[in-house]
């Protein structure tokens, strides 16, 4: 079933978006997905518009492609988008498979094309994609603009048209039509959320902060880094999370100086920090917080030292936050207080192990996806705060992790209920166990 429905899509080359089963309860999601819908063609005005639901799997688990979600609210997997602006024809229709009881016997109930499925999402018309090619056909000028979820990765660079499947069958359909990238238009959208989508991301802040307060008990020498991460999903799942928004980090001792440690299998020891990256998903939006713990439960005079400086840059680094600025000047605050304070062994500034940028956007995705690097702040935008020093030949790896709103007058701290300072992440540590 799914290799033939593929090859509808393939042929159709439409938006196409996958996303897991599940019939929308929430009316305000249909209503935002279509005034993004809105906004999207205003902005896309040439050409139509195709985005495929490249389904994958991020920790075992389907989850759906971004953009189609942002722009429909759907969740159906093998749903296809086709926006057509400008058009006598509707200028949005969601295309689905028809429904297949026996299938449905083992994988559950699906969405079928039709009125109330329209009515359910806000949505035009809902066609069966057996209608797809027609209709792409008809909408789509052989020679005109089409605008896809192109994939990324080293097949392709930027501006370049697709090469590889599905797209290959969208070239034999549409040989002459110029393929663009959707994605910098959906980007621009995503960075600036609504009250409704900061609502969503401030619930799986308090989410993560209460997966970071429940794992305070599984820290302590003897212990292995993996009791710390379930202890943490536990909490994520049983609160109203979706999933880990992200492979959950717990980093000790060495492993604190790996970025992206992913093995969670040491055993923690008396004297190691553990840093811990992690970050709930609920309703689809992220959270990403770090704390980094002393496995004793007392920082050490070095750690507390390094931990301070990390602490001071990510003062810093706020204090640049505020509609109108870019990362530039956050990141070089950040990185100036690192450097101006603290030595290595050596005798050497600390500039060099802080080895990342301070922060990065925060949304549907744990890193949202921007559509350029160099637009300005906004109110509205969620982002992350998040200097570190990672010193090897030590074993000394601190990084401070904040999720922060961008407002009218500066910011708002969302995770400023979990501790930051070196005092009072000891004083938690000792009233968690």
């Amino acid at each position: 079933m799914r290799s033939k429905l593929f090859s509808h899509l393939c042929l159709a080359g439409t938006v196409l978006l996958v996303s897991q089963p599940g019939f929308p309860s929430d009316s305000q999601l249909s209503r935002e997905a279509r005034a993004r819908r809105m906004a999207y063609l205003e902005r896309a005005s040439e050409g139509v518009t195709l985005l495929f639901n490249r389904s994958h799997h991020d920790l075992n688990e389907y989850v759906p492609d971004k953009n189609f979600y942002y722009l429909t609210g759907c969740d159906e997997p093998g749903a296809v988008l086709l926006l057509t602006p400008g058009s006598d024809a509707p200028r949005e229709t969601l295309f689905l498979a028809k429904r297949d009881p026996r299938q449905e016997r083992w994988t559950g109930p699906r969405m079928a094309p039709g009125r109330e499925t329209a009515r359910r999402l806000g949505m035009q018309q809902v066609l069966s994609l057996d209608e797809l090619p027609a209709a792409l056909g008809q909408r789509a000028p052989p020679k005109g603009k089409v605008y896809a979820n192109l994939p990324p990765g080293p097949h392709r660079k930027a501006g370049d048209e697709c090469c590889l499947e599905p797209w290959v069958r969208l070239r034999q359909w549409l040989p002459e039509a110029r393929i663009l990238d959707a994605g910098p238009e959906l980007a621009f959208l995503r960075m600036k959320k609504s009250e409704w989508e900061i609502e969503k991301i401030r619930r799986a802040v308090e989410i993560t902060m209460a997966g970071h307060r429940h794992a305070l008990p599984a820290i302590g020498p003897g212990r292995f880094e993996y009791e710390v991460e379930a202890a943490i999903e536990y909490q994520f799942r049983s609160r109203g999370a979706t999933r880990p928004a992200f492979p959950s980090i717990v980093g000790s001792g060495p492993n604190a100086v790996i970025l992206h440690y992913a093995g969670n299998n040491r055993r923690m020891s008396s004297g190691d920090l553990v840093v811990i990256d992690v970050g709930a998903e609920f309703e689809g939006y992220s959270a990403d917080l770090t704390r980094t713990y002393p496995v004793s439960g007392r920082f050490t005079r070095r750690q507390k030292e390094i931990y301070n400086i990390v602490l001071s840059a990510q003062e810093a680094a706020l204090k640049q936050v505020r509609p109108g600025v870019t990362f530039e000047p956050i990141h070089r605050a950040a990185l100036q207080t690192i450097d101006s304070r603290g030595r290595d062994r050596q005798g050497r500034s600390l500039g060099r192990y802080f080895i990342h940028g301070t922060g990065h956007h925060l949304g549907l995705e744990v890193h949202d996806p921007v559509s350029d690097r160099g637009r300005p702040l906004e109110p509205g935008m969620v982002i992350t705060i998040e200097p570190g020093i990672y010193i090897p030949e030590e074993n000394l790896g601190i990084r401070i992790e904040d999720d922060v709103l961008v407002t009218r007058d500066g910011y708002r701290i969302l995770s400023r209920g979990l501790p930051r300072k070196a005092k009072e992440i000891e004083r938690m540590m000792g009233e968690n166990r």
